[in-house]
């Protein structure tokens, strides 16, 4: 099974060069994301990021005047 399946892949390599550079990048740019150390750091930092912020009724009052 390893033996037909390395031997596709040399045969694609040398006949279809750019089809399978194409798969490698794309299959790169899925996979390295979820080993970024970036990723974590930005996920930890959304996660304590306030998404809802408090507002004040005076806010809402000149809301409603400049609208209308």
């Amino acid at each position: 099974m390893f033996g037909r399946l390395a031997s596709f892949l040399k045969d694609t390599w040398a006949k279809e060069l750019v089809l399978v550079m194409s798969f490698i990048i794309g299959g790169l740019t899925i996979i390295l994301p979820t080993l970024s150390p970036f990723t974590k750091y930005a996920t930890m930092i959304n996660q304590a990021t306030l998404h809802k912020y408090p507002v004040g009724l005076w806010c809402l009052n000149l809301l409603v005047i400049s609208i209308c």
